[in-house]
């Protein structure tokens, strides 16, 4: 009797297990076992979630002269995933108009993701229903270069590092390091009319490196683009803005190894628009974001809170 016990304990204790964990014999294995099973993962924008490698945003080329501190949420959506994640932003204005140091991040993030996608994205762990984790934390920092000029747009530079707090056992954060330096310029043009009191039309141009879990290629990079336009009446702004980056494809020096073609889904283009209302002291804004290529899948709508203040 107390073998039958046993052999049936045995087949319980593997389904449970099987149940936890999943594995392909198609899968993928990209090579750094220090990973454990995120040896299996694809560290890119399009294999992870909205906000592993994010596309920056636009800072308009201007360097603020004000504190600000800034809380929000986002919800993200795709075919096999939703998420909402916390937003939590510190600016820290060094020299006013000169110089500023930015650290934000998600403080968490709920998410759900099923698991006909977890077995796309080659995540091990089967679907454990809604889950919360801490995100990653990023530093931004910002120098006015040319400022209010009569006929020289406006520049600045920076310069931003990210943590790696976020776990990537859910394929939902990198667990690794990730920055990207980016020149910016602009120009506002003011109006007397009715309708609009000023445009800002802005861009930015830069370089974005992270790092890969493949042995003999750590790392992913190339070039990151983006541009704006502010439409300003009295205390409302409309912004639209596209850009995103492009790798050169580290993934792609696997192929004669594995055999196969590998797509790295790489490349993230997005398209934003954000309303905003400024205030003497607080700023409300909404914004949606939505990617205009399978490299970023998520469409995402945000809404944010900025306190601004000066320290005397």
């Amino acid at each position: 009797m107390s073998k039958y016990l046993l052999f049936i304990s045995l087949i319980l204790f593997s389904s449970i297990i099987f149940a936890q964990n999943k594995h392909d014999n198609t899968w993928i294995n990209y090579g750094q076992e220090g990973w454990g099973p995120g040896q299996w993962l694809q560290i890119t924008p399009g294999k992870m979630g909205p906000n592993a490698l994010p596309v920056p945003r636009m800072d308009y080329a201007m360097v603020g002269n004000k504190h600000k501190i800034e809380i929000g949420a986002d919800y993200h959506y795709m075919p096999g995933d939703t998420s909402v994640n916390s937003f939590v932003s510190f600016y820290w204005s060094v020299v006013p108009g000169k110089v500023a140091v930015e650290i934000y991040g998600q403080p968490s993030e709920t998410f759900r993701t099923s698991n006909e996608l977890r077995s796309k994205r080659q995540i091990w762990y089967n679907d454990p229903g809604w889950k919360t984790i801490p995100g990653d934390l990023l530093v931004s920092t910002y120098i006015q270069i040319v400022r209010d000029r009569k006929f020289i747009p406006d520049i600045s530079i920076s310069y931003t590092i990210k943590s790696s707090t976020g776990d990537n056992k859910d394929a939902r954060y990198t667990n690794a390091s990730m920055n990207y330096y980016c020149l910016a310029m602009g120009k506002s043009f003011k109006f007397n009319n009715a309708l609009i009191d000023a445009i800002r039309v802005a861009g930015f141009g830069g370089f974005y490196v992270w790092e890969t879990n493949i042995n003999d290629m750590a790392q992913d990079e190339g070039p990151v683009y983006q541009l704006g336009l502010q439409l300003q009446k009295a205390v409302y702004s409309v912004f639209a803005e596209i850009g995103g980056y492009s790798a050169y494809g580290a993934y792609n020096h696997l192929e004669p190894v594995v055999g196969q073609v590998i797509e790295d889904y790489n490349d993230p283009l997005i398209l934003r628009g954000r309303i905003e209302k400024t205030g003497s002291k607080f700023n409300i804004k909404a914004e949606y974001q939505t990617g205009l290529n399978y490299d970023y899948p998520y469409q995402t709508f945000r809404l944010g809170l900025v306190y601004k203040f000066v320290v005397n």
